[in-house]
């Protein structure tokens, strides 16, 4: 074990990422161009990202404007909840707590997958899961008052979780950008000082800040106008 230990030490100190490089006077080379692959998977993540926002607009509007509660942000379902406790109406802290329990296993699910499963597996469970989910929502949400927002939170629990942990953004809830895009206007005209000035840029971040706000409003303007418009409410429960 000892003389393995000294040969792959040797090894290593014999490689290239370890060898001393004098100074050149050489131009460094230019970073390498991405790949056709690279670029067409931040192409498909961007679409994605455009995509669960206005996805996420349309369900809140909707489940709002019939149940009270939202399918994708748990904070308002926990104060409508915790509100519908100490009124004593125990029926609705049921519901609220169920749609918080209901997006949680969601968010587990998606944990389990990314830590036990292969990528592609990973990707095939979870589009077929959120369609299974989905579909539950209309087949059983007819059977019962507010059973198909149960399914929804489950559903969403599980894309949201996606969000994050796969495309590193959150497209349900909008204070997060707002404060980034403050944070550069702020800086941008100049009243955190000339050195923020000077390094404030607009940037993917923000630029992807801008199309999860543009979107999630579009949605909530899409869901507004097909709940007025074009949905019976009556059979939608």
């Amino acid at each position: 074990r000892t003389l393995l230990l000294v040969c792959s030490t040797a090894a290593a100190l014999r490689s290239p990422a370890h060898r001393v490089r004098l100074p050149s006077l050489q131009r460094a080379a230019a970073p390498a161009a991405p790949t056709p692959v690279a670029a067409a998977g931040n192409k498909v993540q961007k679409r994605l990202i455009a995509l669960l926002s206005f996805n996420a607009g349309v369900a809140d509007v909707v489940l709002f404007k019939k149940h009270g509660c939202f399918a994708t942000m748990m904070t308002g379902n926990l104060i409508k909840g915790t509100c519908a406790l100490v009124d004593a109406r125990w029926a609705d802290a049921r519901f609220f707590a169920a749609m918080i329990v209901s997006y949680l296993a969601g968010c587990s699910g998606q944990r389990i997958l990314d830590q036990r499963a292969t990528p592609r597996t990973k990707s095939r469970v979870i589009a077929v899961a959120t369609f299974l989910l989905f579909r539950c929502s209309d087949v059983f949400g007819g059977a019962s008052v507010r059973r198909g927002a149960l399914w929804l939170a489950a559903g969403f629990g599980l894309v949201n979780a996606v969000s994050v942990d796969v495309l590193l953004t959150i497209t349900w809830m909008l204070t997060i950008h707002m404060q980034k895009l403050t944070n550069y206007a702020t800086d941008a005209i100049g009243l955190s000082g000339s050195k923020a000035k000077a390094s404030a840029k607009f940037g993917p971040v923000l630029r992807r800040s801008c199309v999860v706000l543009a979107l999630f409003a579009a949605g909530i303007g899409a869901g507004h106008y097909f709940c007025e418009a074009c949905l019976d409410m009556a059979g939608f429960s």
